[in-house]
């Protein structure tokens, strides 16, 4: 990789030679939106990063996702409730036809309907989920979801999932 006091690199012409302050400097003079996705696992990092960033970068805004706040001066924050029963099915149907020609929400709409369910109508977890129908099929994959017991992180899916189940 590029050393930082290589010729033509930050530290050569001036800038920051920590990431967070090489990010703030080429930043500083740009409006930008910066997405931060899962940040529930690194809370207390992200939220000194977006500090940094914000102190040094007027026209950036930030969106973060997260289980928790960040905490930092001038957040605002959005519950993202899951979706309901309707909608979660609508949402898996779009994704699945998308990814598996022939999908057929009517043929399938009990099998679509335990999937959301056990997804918890969280929009990620059944973005995901709908493009393993093409391989597998509403029916298994329900069944798949369904098999608690079946060894791995009980997704069904050998841990695919993981994150999912654990923010239920």
């Amino acid at each position: 990789g590029v050393r930082d006091e290589l010729p033509g690199t930050a530290a050569a012409w001036g800038a920051a030679a920590d990431p967070a302050g090489r990010l703030a400097a080429a930043l500083r003079d740009r409006s930008v939106l910066l997405v931060l996705d899962n940040c529930e696992h690194v809370v207390e990092e992200a939220a000194e990063l977006v500090a940094i960033l914000l102190a040094a970068a007027p026209g950036l805004r930030v969106l973060a996702t997260s289980r928790e706040p960040l905490a930092v001066d001038g957040e605002t924050v959005y519950q993202v409730e899951p979706l309901g029963e309707d909608d979660a099915v609508r949402l898996f149907a779009e994704r699945a036809a998308a990814s598996a020609p022939g999908f057929s929400l009517d043929r399938d709409r009990a099998a679509v309907a335990e999937i959301c369910r056990r997804l918890d109508g969280i929009p990620l977890a059944l973005e995901l989920a709908a493009t393993r129908v093409r391989a597998l099929g509403a029916r298994e994959l329900a069944a798949r979801l369904g098999d608690r017991f079946g060894g791995g992180s009980g997704d069904g899916f050998g841990g695919r999932f993981g994150v999912v189940a654990a923010e239920r």
